[in-house]
């Protein structure tokens, strides 16, 4: 059976980004900072599975409000697609996150 949004159904998953300072945080930091989190036993947790390889694109900004796109693969071998936004200063959220292959 494949998974569609189960991962993120009940709610939206917030990662704090630790150590960064607002006014030094470049667009990279979110980037990397995301990538770390989908890998993290924080979200294999909640998720009930782990995710590998994950890869974020560079975001446009480090305004509040701005996404972007990442990608891992789950234990399984499902490839998933997820939008993650800035929230704050300091913080990210994944609004979404689907299987594609």
């Amino acid at each position: 059976m494949r998974r569609s949004t189960k991962l993120l159904a009940s709610t939206a998953v917030l990662a704090t980004i630790a150590g960064l300072s607002a006014c030094t945080a470049s667009s990279g930091d979110y980037r990397r900072e995301a990538e770390k989190y989908l890998e993290s036993e924080d979200l294999a947790k909640e998720a009930g599975y782990r995710f590998d390889d994950a890869v974020c694109e560079e975001p446009s900004s480090r305004e509040v409000g701005v996404q972007f796109s990442c990608s891992a693969t789950d234990n399984d071998g499902d490839d998933w697609e997820f939008i993650v936004e800035i929230t704050g200063s300091r913080a990210i959220t994944v609004i979404s996150g689907e299987v594609v292959g």
